[in-house]
């Protein structure tokens, strides 16, 4: 039996949720993989750092745990082979997630993330450090709450050609102008959107665009190798949008959805998003908190479509849970 340490750098619903499926995953860990998992640091910005290489109980990590003081102490006293990070977004900086994360690929442990900012502001010295040190560094659930976006390029669509990539990367927008849709405002959607658990820990960062933008700019890292910081992606939230503008395109079946796009040209990137309108059966035009991308590649003419259908807090930790399963040759 193989035996995982792994450690969980924030411990919020994602965490949690990621916590709960490795729990019930434990008896088809070892049937099917031979592989055991045990849980050796929690460290959270309420908790604080708190950590046991014989093991921790994630959601009581104080008991029996010696307490560390910083992240370098956390990570050599957990000794996790695997560190799974789900810290609130800073989109302008990436930090302190991208600093935390330099240091568990440092001292040897693979990390996986749900994190855009890391991606975004240090992807290259981040698998540059990963491959120096025998770790991994992997992401797949910063984009689409957990579907196949970058392990769908890596894994299966080498050399395609692909010129560009469009989508609808925020539930929360979609849930914000639905209710401006039914008469309501933009901060009864953040409300609603609130309430399903979809939000950012600052939904204007979905609501103003900042949110897509820096999924495109971790899009144009990874899968078109341009860097692209998200300051240079066109920008233009949902509130520029008159809440009657909104109603009328509902009502003639060409309602506003935040769409953010993506292209190379050549050796030049250009991105933007902003609502725009699409038609009801179109790719884009998704309800509820439906995510979608579409890729544009030379091998594919019309275009190769990936929808996620109300995807949640499972679907976010199945995303870091296949990473896992990558980072230790398990797939």
């Amino acid at each position: 039996m193989r035996d995982y340490a792994v450690a969980f750098l924030g411990f919020g619903n994602v965490g949690q949720g990621l916590a709960r499926l490795l729990d019930s995953k434990r008896a088809e860990l070892a049937e099917r993989f031979n592989v055991s998992v045990r849980t050796t640091g929690v460290g959270t910005r309420t908790l604080g750092w708190w950590a046991n290489p014989g093991g921790v109980m994630a959601w009581s990590p104080r008991v029996a745990s010696t307490q560390c003081y910083d992240i370098g102490d956390w990570l050599m006293t957990a000794r996790a082979d695997v560190v799974f990070e789900t810290l609130p977004l800073d989109p302008m900086t990436g930090q302190p997630a991208l600093d935390y994360t330099i240091e568990a690929l440092g001292l040897g442990a693979s990390v996986v993330s749900a994190n855009k900012g890391p991606v975004v502001h240090g992807y290259e010295r981040l698998t540059s450090l990963a491959e120096s040190r025998g770790t991994r560094y992997r992401f797949e659930s910063a984009v689409m709450d957990g579907a196949p976006v970058f392990s769908l390029v890596r894994r299966c669509l080498p050399l395609c050609g692909l010129r560009a990539v469009s989508g609808v990367f925020t539930s929360t927008a979609t849930v914000v102008l639905e209710a401006v849709e039914r008469g309501g405002t933009i901060e009864d959607g953040i409300h609603e959107a609130r309430a399903l658990g979809v939000t950012e820990s600052d939904p204007s960062y979905d609501v103003d665009g900042w949110d897509s933008a820096v999924k495109l700019s971790a899009i144009a890292s990874v899968l078109l190798e341009r860097r692209l910081p998200p300051s240079d992606v066109r920008r233009t939230g949902l509130r520029s949008l008159d809440p009657g503008a909104i109603r009328a395109a509902y009502g003639e079946g060409r309602p506003y959805r935040l769409v953010g796009h993506i292209a190379v040209d050549g050796g030049a990137v250009s991105a933007e998003v902003a609502p725009m309108q699409v038609s009801v059966g179109e790719p884009l035009a998704v309800t509820g908190t439906t995510l979608v991308t579409r890729f544009e590649a030379d091998v594919f003419p019309g275009g190769l479509t990936i929808a996620s259908g109300a995807p949640d807090l499972t679907t976010t930790a199945y995303g870091m849970f296949t990473d896992f399963l990558e980072v230790i040759g398990a797939t």
